[in-house]
């Protein structure tokens, strides 16, 4: 039994679980009413706040984490020794789950009135960004605990043995009216279409997330495309950095405490590698992780430039530009995202690869991790930062309410203002609480499934 991973199970699962209870408890059963929702109500000038962010935060790292380890699995199908993440693709996969949870619970804790946000899905409509959030949302579960099922039983197939897991599955199918290990068994024929439906629904969600604030109103059309493809690529920017972030850390809590006798056989332990990774592979998967996390920072290097250049160079968005080169939010953008999301990593990343170490490259997720969250938050704010002014046309067609034309510059006023953005503290209590909960939960599974090469679960009650 791992103490310390015990330990940081329940610790993070009991302070996360309680910090969001504590969000919630002072009206949950007016929110099962759809009276209220879990936070207070978001009235400011901006109204989308920290937890919108926060489930783009989350969705769009969980949806990365999948889908990068999927392509090397998918890829690597039938040559295993080529996966640097063979052994703890399984695990990384698991991550991906965790890291979604505080997404889902976001996206429901920043509806105003999140039980009759379920009219949205009871009477559908496929028209709505949003409504397609939470259908995605829900396919791209599906998808990852598939991709779950089907590598256990790839794992029972490989071993050709009965082990724990099995001997509960075969119990717990003599409890039920199917057969749990034909399904399995099933599942793992198929398991190179579920990896492929997986990608398929992960690449799509981050792209329709994208749309959503591609095609704000305040936006000129062609950030509609560009929003998607940023997402897409910050999903791999993202993904990276938590997997970089997870597994040194993992090692690092799996350090063993066995010392072999100087005078017996040495004994074979992993004390240097990640869970049952060797040193040598560890070193090799730090590489290839800090190679792809180079490159996919540059990509966003490179998407960042392309949209300060899409919006400074158009009349219609120039305002923004103002907002984020020289003016409120460009010590968010300078500071928070070119330097601590892109130079930075870039940096480490380089360190990282060429020593091939966990250390580097822990850090170099630190910052991306960081850099990320910048440069969700700019996005979802800035296309909201500034409201025009409008008159009414004299112009105006019979029968109308409204028609609006921009103020000119010639009547000596600004033909628009700056909105503030602020951040409730009922935000700050869910955020935290949801973060804090991903990492008990994550640790969770590894406790209670065989998640590594060759690994059973030998010290949890349902499995003996």
């Amino acid at each position: 039994m791992n103490i310390k991973l015990w330990a940081w199970t329940i610790v993070f699962i009991l302070i996360g679980g309680g910090i969001m209870f504590y969000g919630m408890s002072y009206n949950p059963l007016g929110w099962f009413q759809g009276f209220v929702s879990f936070t207070e109500p978001n009235d400011e000038p901006i109204p989308w706040g920290l937890l919108v962010i926060g489930y783009i935060f989350f969705g769009v790292i969980g949806t990365g984490v999948s889908t990068y380890n999927s392509l090397y699995e998918l890829f690597n199908k039938n040559h295993k020794g080529k996966n640097p993440f063979d052994k703890i693709k399984l695990r990384n996969e698991w991550l991906a789950f965790a890291v979604l949870i505080p997404g889902w619970i976001m996206v429901f804790a920043s509806t105003y009135k999140p039980a009759e946000a379920l009219y949205i899905y009871l009477s559908f409509r496929d028209t709505s960004r949003i409504a397609w959030n939470g259908v995605l949302y829900a396919l791209v579960g599906i998808g990852i605990i598939a991709e779950i099922l089907a590598l256990i039983g790839e794992k029972i197939k490989e071993e050709g043995k009965r082990g724990y897991l099995d001997r509960f599955l075969a119990w717990l199918s003599s409890k039920t009216s199917f057969e749990i290990p034909g399904l399995l068994k099933i599942v793992v024929d198929i398991d190179a279409l579920i990896v492929g439906y997986a990608i398929l629904a992960e690449l799509i969600l981050d792209a329709n997330l994208g749309s959503v604030f591609g095609y704000l109103s305040t936006w000129v059309y062609e950030f509609g495309p560009f929003m998607s493809i940023l997402l897409v690529v910050a999903s791999f920017y993202a993904g990276i950095a938590m997997i970089s972030f997870i597994t040194p850390l993992y090692s690092w809590l799996r350090k063993p405490s066995v010392v072999s006798p100087p005078s017996a056989q040495p004994i074979a332990t992993h004390s240097l590698g990640s869970g049952n990774v060797e040193p040598q592979e560890d070193n090799i998967m730090f590489k290839i992780l800090a190679r792809d996390g180079l490159l996919a920072t540059i990509s966003i290097g490179f998407l960042v430039l392309w949209w300060v250049w899409l919006t400074a160079t158009n009349q219609e968005t120039f305002p923004w530009a103002q907002l984020l080169l020289t003016g409120s939010w460009s010590l968010y953008f300078w500071i928070g995202l070119v330097l601590i999301g892109i130079i930075i990593p870039i940096a480490l990343y380089s360190v990282a690869y060429k020593k091939e170490s966990k250390g580097w490259l822990f850090a170099s997720s630190i910052f991306a991790l960081l850099g990320w969250f910048m440069l969700i938050t700019i996005a979802d704010v800035i296309p909201q930062a500034i409201s025009w002014y409008y008159s009414v046309s004299p112009i105006t067609p019979p029968g109308s309410t409204w028609a609006y034309e921009l103020r000119s510059n010639f009547n000596g006023v600004s033909q628009f203002t700056q909105l503030p953005f602020a951040i409730s503290q009922y935000d700050l209590v869910w955020f935290a609480g949801s973060a804090l909960f991903l990492l008990g939960v994550y640790t969770l599974g590894v406790l209670l499934l065989p998640l590594e090469e060759e690994e059973k679960p030998k010290h949890v009650w349902i499995f003996k």
